[in-house]
């Protein structure tokens, strides 16, 4: 294969890289990546009126303003100097422009639009508006309507920053919010509550008291291409929402830990368990998170779903693990039906991936770990309250960490040791006390754990350039084209409606404006097709056009080469 074609999912990256962290500290995070949008995504038709907000103006409207001059004299503009009697007077298809200057006042938007007809509030031109002050809670509130457009705005030093609630078919993108005060939960930060098809798109969060940006009891919505730092807990949440998708962000927190999946315990009065289904969260990159102390590690996700899909994503320099598989209390109780595969794991300070137990019981089965790649992890007892930790895991190679032997199944798993096989790169544990049975090695698991087939151990991935975390595979890497496929095909047949073994691996775009369903491709056949929708209740994948196929045949999403590779990249 060439490894310069990426998947479709991953073109857009423009990989930058961080100054390499060593244990001892916290790194210094350079620029994140510069994630593209396609067009679809985020166009939105305005064709009516063109307003303006100036705070210059004398006067609180005027209808003869000219732009140049910033002036109510010789012009044929209206222009208002407040938020407010400006989003009065926006119906849908206009258009408001504001100014460059400061506003410490709320953006609350008081007309919906209509589909294909956007009411529009933007920064004009490439000026700076802020929205600042510590009273303002939010900075900018949607509640209430849709097909409404936000961009380009600078929202700091609020209360909190923007309000989706009730709100659908909004297009919030390329702004930048910094530091939230209120400790507010999930309502401090980016705060969807009952919203749906809403985009979130190229934004920048940094620095918010609580959660920077939280999805409550919310579906279908899109969350791509933005970068969000250092929050007091999570940088995002998913909490008994649906068919939401994360895609192409960057995650760095030096507070806490990095997102979080589970279920409604009484957060925003709701109570809804085994209802956090059919998430996507793909291509994103998890950089640090911060030391736990005494406390269970921050991880890179926190994650209690079901059904969901966690692809193509890279795990780096966590200090928890990467990727920890929750069970706890009432809000983390089903953890079941997720298919976890092709993600990089690199350089934890505990284990790239942790599967948890919980005493008080819990559901944790289904749960599929199939093509990825973990390497460079070491484990480090941050948390100096476990005897097992202390003793004997500190300084370990642990890639994985497994707290049971039931409910999951991985298969080619690739775990990367110079040393080559030994006990200490899978271990099995319980929680934070060490097992009664001696640690096995890779090739021991293959044969005795029915559950962890196909392991591979590598020598070296053969990076293209770990040190600037770009984690491509060099032509010469022995993972290239060592995966494989994902399923299988159910019957021989050919058409456009086909019937696999586990239709929960792929993706038919939710319903989310602009979205596209996954390409895929058969074992052995170099045509792919992509999926317009799936019924997994009865796991049929409908086609974009026909294909011929044999029974048991592979099908994965488009590869290159002979077999899907092993890790982030194809």
């Amino acid at each position: 294969m060439d490894n310069r074609n990426l998947l479709p999912l991953l073109l857009s990256i423009s990989l930058s890289g961080l100054t390499p962290s060593a244990y001892s500290g916290s790194p210094s995070p350079a620029t994140p990546p510069t994630l593209g949008i396609s067009a679809d995504q985020t166009t939105a038709i305005s064709n009516g009126n063109r307003l303006f907000v100036d705070n210059q103006i004398g006067k609180s409207s005027c209808t003869n303003y000219t732009p140049e001059s910033r002036s109510c004299s010789g012009g044929s503009d209206t222009a208002y100097n407040s938020f407010d009697e400006a989003s009065r007077a926006a119906h849908a298809g206009d258009t408001v422009y504001v100014r460059e200057g400061r506003f410490k006042a709320q953006l609350k938007v008081r007309n919906s639009g209509t589909e294909g007809n956007f009411v529009t509030f933007r920064n004009y031109q490439s000026e700076t508006v802020i929205i600042t002050g510590k009273k303002l809670k939010p900075a900018i509130d949607l509640s209430n309507r849709e097909y409404v457009v936000i961009q380009g705005f600078n929202v700091e030093k609020v209360g909190r920053w923007l309000y989706f609630l009730e709100a659908h078919n909004n297009i919030v993108r390329d702004n930048h919010f910094s530091q939230a005060y209120d400790r507010a939960g999930s309502k401090s930060g980016i705060f969807f509550f009952h919203a749906s098809h809403n985009r979130f798109i190229n934004n920048t969060l940094k620095g918010n008291a609580d959660d920077a940006l939280s999805l409550v009891d919310s579906e279908r919505n899109l969350v791509e291409g933005n970068s969000i730092r250092n929050a007091h807990h999570a940088l995002w949440d998913i909490r008994c929402g649906n068919y939401n998708v994360l895609r192409n962000n960057y995650f760095y927190n030096e507070r806490q830990k990095g997102g979080e999946v589970y279920d409604c315990d009484g957060q925003v009065k709701t109570r809804k368990y085994n209802a956090t289904r059919r998430n996507l969260i793909e291509a994103n990159e998890f950089d640090y998170t911060a030391n736990s102390g005494n406390k269970s590690p921050f991880s890179g996700i926190q994650y209690a779903g079901q059904q969901g899909i966690i692809r193509h994503n890279r795990f780096h320099d966590t200090t928890g693990p990467g990727l920890r598989m929750a069970l706890y209390g009432k809000e983390a109780r089903h953890n079941w039906g997720n298919r976890v595969y092709n993600n990089l794991f690199y350089a934890s300070q505990f284990a790239g991936i942790w599967l948890q137990r919980s005493r008080k019981g819990g559901q944790f089965e289904d749960n599929r770990f199939t093509n990825n790649l973990l390497s460079g992890s070491r484990f480090v007892n941050n948390d100096s309250r476990w005897a097992w930790w202390n003793q004997i895991l500190k300084g370990k190679p642990v890639q994985l960490y497994l707290d049971r032997r039931d409910g999951y199944r991985f298969d080619h798993t690739a775990i990367i040791s110079a040393s080559g096989d030994g006990p200490y790169l899978a271990i099995y544990g319980n929680g934070n006390r060490g097992p009664e049975r001696p640690q096995l090695t890779i090739t021991q698991m293959n044969r005795q754990d029915p559950n962890f087939q196909h392991g591979l151990v590598i020598a070296a991935p053969h990076f293209i350039d770990p040190a600037n975390h770009d984690y491509r595979l060099r032509d010469d890497s022995p993972l290239i084209d060592a995966g494989t496929f994902l399923t299988q095909t159910s019957s021989a047949g050919s058409g456009t409606e086909m019937k696999v073994k586990d239709a929960a691996y792929f993706y038919d775009g939710f319903g989310i404006p602009g979205e596209q369903g996954d390409q895929i491709q058969l074992d052995g056949d170099t045509q792919s097709t992509r999926i317009i929708s799936i019924d997994y209740a009865t796991n049929t994948l409908r086609l974009d056009h026909p294909l011929s196929w044999r029974k048991g045949q592979g099908v994965s999403l488009k590869y290159n080469g002979k077999a899907p590779d092993i890790g982030a990249y194809e």
